[in-house]
């Protein structure tokens, strides 16, 4: 073996003026210290069985849709898929609250959920209804009654007021107050009515009376309706935390925090009135401090559970809000950024447009005639270079592009336009890549003009060569570049004459051959008369 020639070994030496990276000196630390960074702890085999689990049997992750079969379904089936989907989708839009909402427009927001929220309120007051009616065995339909001419008032306000142009801002917030008070009222005052209205658990009435015959079945009558009133009393005192969610719909920490104080003073007036009347055993200090310590202790327990659990629920509620309207914060600001950059590219775009209309029209010394006879040059030579027949055709349309193409840049249906939807804003990318197609386009009709200029009037250098040549050096663009120059040069130009195609070819050899790979000049002059003809035919139509 040769002294110059390194040994196997040596490509696998470390050099010693190059230390390792970072990460990997990192790495075989941890590794060293018997901390694998890739290794699986308890905690990453139980949450990757769990996800496995999830997605064989689909519990979160959707399972792969399976193969379909051959088999149709009926139309009876198909159009019940259809009415179902349809209901479903106007199920959705009426409590959507993103649904054709400007999230910058805070009037437009605000209207959109005070809409969901009275369709919410709607299905509230059937509930409502409906626990006041058969909420207990003993209902007052006077009250009833009162409380629907209450709940037909107030959505009607409700709704002339959201409705009512010109749509402000202080209508809607006006309608949100209203709202929220009106659900929190009427869930109380649910409760209030149940609890009331139960059957109270006094054996009393039934022994000390002396028409009841039966005293163990009266007894036991007694206490299940008491004892059903009471669950009955509970599932409504649920109602108020549901008043609470629907206000927090509204993701307006300032409304939950100043309605939660008044639901916490209300909640508190009716634990110790309406759930327990301490007020019986309030004659002194002394007294009510011995029923709720020494012969009641559960009551206080309970008084004090219930305004724990209020109070941590308001917290949590408080909390999602308070992170949800900073989410929106955030969304607003990035979306007002993105319509400040909408407006800067559609002015930075239109601009552009502008400029290669005005360059195209000042610069380009051809017809659309001559800029066909280009194309068809550039396919032509393209086919016998042995180029596929869509790539062919890509260059023939490329040719054109800045000529046929170049009205489709105009955007002036959108400058209007002060927020851009998806659709119009993949309209104008669209047209921004054509754009930039038409700029190269014309780039290489400006390369042309400059290279036959320059050796014309002979301030040619290797310089000027050289940067030339890195502009558009793809095979494709030498093929359309070799066009150009040649219809040029058979072409009279303010600094040139006309000339044969005898000459042009001769100085395609002479002059240009540096511009391009020697194959595809070699190919032109190969194939010579061939784009003679072409050529004199185009002038033939004139």
């Amino acid at each position: 073996m040769k002294d110059n020639q390194k040994k196997i070994d040596d490509y696998f030496k470390k050099p010693r003026d190059k230390k390792e990276p970072e990460k990997l000196e990192k790495y075989m630390e941890n590794l060293q210290q018997k901390e694998d960074p890739n290794r699986k702890t308890l905690v990453d085999k139980i949450a990757e069985f769990f996800r496995n689990f999830a997605m064989k049997t689909g519990l979160y992750y959707q399972k792969k849709p399976k193969k379909e079969s051959n088999e149709q379904p009926s139309s009876f089936s198909r159009k019940l898929k259809a009415y179902y989907r349809l209901v479903l989708h106007k199920i959705i839009d009426k409590f959507n609250f993103e649904s054709g909402v400007d999230i910058l427009d805070d009037t437009s927001v605000l209207y959109r959920r005070n809409r969901v929220n009275k369709n919410i309120l709607l299905v509230t007051n059937m509930v409502f209804i409906l626990f006041t009616l058969i909420g207990n065995q003993h209902p007052n339909y006077i009250v009833i009654a009162g409380f629907s001419v209450l709940m037909l008032a107030i959505n009607t306000t409700l709704t002339r007021i959201i409705h009512e142009k010109p749509r402000t801002l202080l209508k809607q917030q006006m309608a949100m107050y209203i709202g929220s008070v009106y659900i929190i009222v009427a869930s109380l005052a649910v409760y209030i009515k149940l609890r009331v209205s139960a059957v109270s658990l006094k054996f009393s009435d039934i022994l000390g009376n002396p028409e009841v015959i039966d005293v163990e079945n009266a007894l036991l009558n007694r206490a299940f309706y008491a004892i059903t009133d009471q669950s009955i009393a509970q599932a409504g005192y649920i109602l108020i935390y549901f008043a609470l969610v629907v206000i927090a719909l509204y993701q307006d920490p300032t409304l939950l925090r100043i309605l939660f104080k008044w639901v916490l003073v209300l909640m508190t007036i009716i634990h110790i009135t309406i759930m327990y009347p301490l007020y019986e055993h309030a004659g002194s200090l002394e007294q009510l401090y011995t029923y709720l310590f020494v012969s009641n202790p559960n009551v206080f327990i309970d008084i004090v559970l219930r305004t724990i659990l209020l109070i941590v629920f308001n917290i949590a509620l408080y909390s999602s809000v308070s992170i949800g309207d900073m989410m929106n914060n955030k969304r607003k600001q990035e979306l007002i950024k993105r319509r400040h950059l909408e407006r800067d590219f559609k002015a930075v775009v239109g601009d552009v447009f502008d400029v290669i209309g005005v360059f195209n029209s000042h610069t380009i010394n051809q017809s659309v005639e001559e800029v066909h006879r280009i194309a068809e040059f550039s396919s032509r030579l393209g086919r016998m270079l042995g180029l596929s027949k869509n790539l062919c055709t890509e260059i023939y349309e490329y040719s054109v592009i800045h000529i046929d193409k170049v009205k489709e840049l105009s955007i002036l249906e959108y400058e209007d336009k002060e927020v851009l939807n998806e659709e119009d804003y993949q309209i104008i990318r669209e047209k921004t890549i054509l754009g930039s197609v038409i700029i190269k386009r014309l780039q290489l009709n400006q390369k042309s003009e400059d290279i036959v200029r320059a050796h014309f009037e002979k301030t040619v250098d290797q310089t000027f060569i050289e940067k030339i040549k890195r502009v558009q050096r793809s095979q494709e663009g030498q093929v359309i570049l070799l066009a150009e120059i040649y219809d040029i040069l058979r072409q009279s130009r303010n600094y040139k004459t006309e000339l044969k195609h005898k000459r042009a070819v001769e100085l395609l050899q002479l002059e240009f051959k540096e511009y391009f790979e020697p194959y595809i000049l070699d190919r032109f002059l190969k194939y010579q008369l061939d784009f003679e003809r072409i050529y004199e035919s185009y002038q033939y139509r004139k």
